[in-house]
């Protein structure tokens, strides 16, 4: 087994871990009560009449100390005591290294520690890997629902980039660093494919990828894992989506937007339900994408690190 070594985030890519899913909240044991009326509005398909309604938290603890994943996700260097945080482990390309070439992604465990060297997790962070390939550049290929996705990898001797949420689907370039034995990986990204290769995925259930540096060749099925979750979307900034995975197809889940608590002490670390913002039907495949209102956007945006956030029914966690 091959463990890659982690590094060190970068400071361009500070706001995917403030605006990512879980940033500064924690789970809660809490009995939901029905969300305050407001605004709201029925996305991503129909429901039946048999759908089965999800209600918001009425409130739910923050985490000050932050979230253990976005902790564990950094991916440049040691940790500067030199250990890994507390109950985080590092993800690794662990695959039998026996018959190269071989290429493949990795989402390490899931949530119920469950480990598989070959999967992809939507909303986890995750590892581009490859073995046994010619020094040189390498063309990695994507295919999903009939359609195919082409990206250029480049074998550095240390990452200078971080790989963005929807990479090996949006064309950009993407580093690799060779970890030892041959073996290449990429930077962790948290795996939330952008539009339509999110829904192709989805539907599969599982993509294909394939890489090729010359006359070498090697290709592989990545089965796609589903636990329940929301995140917000790359191009957050211009297009605020967040996407809604993992629910019983057929439930109807809301967002809802909730603020800091006004008390003191113990009290300043509540988030509190103002209204629903809006619902998402969960179609057949598992995942939905939430447009968020404007006013909305507008109000989580103007404090990046204030009170204001959104949260998806049945999660307790701060979405932004």
């Amino acid at each position: 087994m091959v463990t890659r070594r982690q590094t060190r985030w970068r400071p361009h890519v500070l706001w995917v871990l403030t605006l990512f899913l879980g940033t500064g909240c924690t789970m809660l044991s809490e009995t939901p009560t029905a969300a305050p009326t407001g605004r709201a509005a029925t996305q991503s398909g129909t429901p039946s009449p048999a759908a089965r309604d999800i209600l918001l938290a009425q409130q739910f603890d923050l985490e000050t100390a932050g979230d253990e994943r976005s902790e564990g996700m950094r991916s440049e260097g040691p940790d500067p005591e030199g250990s890994d945080p507390e109950g985080v482990d590092p993800i690794s390309c662990r695959v039998d290294l026996d018959a190269p070439p071989r290429v493949w992604v990795t989402s390490g465990e899931d949530a119920t520690g469950a480990s598989d060297a070959v999967a992809a997790g939507l909303g986890e962070p995750s590892l581009l890997c490859l073995h046994g390939f010619p020094p040189g550049p390498i063309t990695v290929t994507v295919k999903a629902g009939g359609r195919t996705y082409t990206t250029a990898v480049k074998p550095v001797a240390e990452l200078s980039a971080t790989p963005l949420m929807d990479d090996l689907f949006n064309g950009r370039p993407m580093e690799v660093e060779d970890v030892g034995v041959g073996l290449l990986a990429s930077g962790e990204w948290y795996f939330l494919p952008s539009e339509p290769a999110l829904t192709d995925i989805a539907r599969s259930g599982r993509f294909t990828v394939a890489a090729r540096s010359g006359t070498v060749h090697a290709e592989s099925e990545v089965p796609l894992r589903l636990s329940r979750g929301a995140a917000i979307m790359e191009g957050w900034e211009h297009n605020p989506r967040i996407a809604v995975y993992g629910y019983t197809a057929g439930d109807r889940v809301p967002i809802g937007l909730y603020r800091r608590g006004d008390g003191e002490g113990v009290r300043r670390n509540v988030a509190v339900l103002q209204r629903e913002v809006g619902r998402v039907f969960m179609p057949p495949h598992r995942v939905a994408v939430f447009t968020v209102p404007p006013d909305v956007f507008r109000t989580v945006t103007a404090q990046p690190a204030g009170p204001a956030c959104l949260s998806v029914a049945e999660l307790a966690t701060c979405v932004t």
